[in-house]
């Protein structure tokens, strides 16, 4: 995308894993170091966003063992709440198309213009405030794969579980101070049992 829209490929492909989590605008910012008000900026989240709510939101697969950890947590009981930094009407569809569903209670996540609910913490305070369903924090783990995750769970007084088979590397995870790190899906449905 970047080398035929913008005309130029800015980073390897290690480094663009990099942008993967937090919202485009953030990611600008703290890799490129553009701010939101700079052209530039404006003009790249732009590009992006066209892509993304064509196409981009369909290129994607799941990680093996999720399936298997949905079905798990969905018949001991347990609610699976989506909070993610994606534009919700995307997130939804996200969900709809991979055909998760049935094993999700709610998601919740940024506003389309990404601009009043976008950061993680943001997010999971909205969804915590909006749902129907009687909430215990004590029970309540943000499951993620990079630090913003882990400071938005932390930023609203739940424990987190950081995830190594996503984007994010151990040393980010253990940085942001997450509980738990773990390895594969089968181990959040282990943690989540002991709840």
């Amino acid at each position: 995308m970047y080398n035929e829209v913008l005309g130029y490929v800015p980073h390897n492909d290690d480094i663009l894993r990099t942008y993967i989590g937090p919202t485009i605008s953030y990611s600008f910012k703290k890799y490129d170091n553009l701010d939101g008000n700079d052209p530039e900026a404006q003009r790249r989240v732009s590009i992006f966003h066209d892509y993304y709510m064509t196409k981009g939101w369909k290129e994607l697969s799941v990680y093996d063992g999720v399936y298997d950890m949905l079905k798990d947590l969905n018949n001991s009981g347990k609610e699976v709440f989506i909070a993610t930094s994606k534009p919700e009407s995307i997130a939804k569809k996200i969900v709809d198309q991979l055909e998760m569903k049935p094993y999700i209670r709610h998601v919740f996540g940024a506003t389309d213009d990404e601009k009043t609910r976008s950061l993680k913490e943001d997010v999971i305070s909205y969804g915590i405030a909006k749902t129907s369903v009687k909430l215990d924090p004590d029970n309540l783990v943000m499951v993620g794969d990079r630090s913003s995750d882990i400071v938005g769970a932390h930023k609203n007084n739940l424990k987190a579980i950081g995830v190594t088979y996503g984007f994010g590397k151990r040393q980010e995870l253990a940085d942001a101070k997450s509980e738990w790190i773990v390895n594969k899906p089968s181990d959040i449905t282990k943690i989540a049992m002991e709840k």
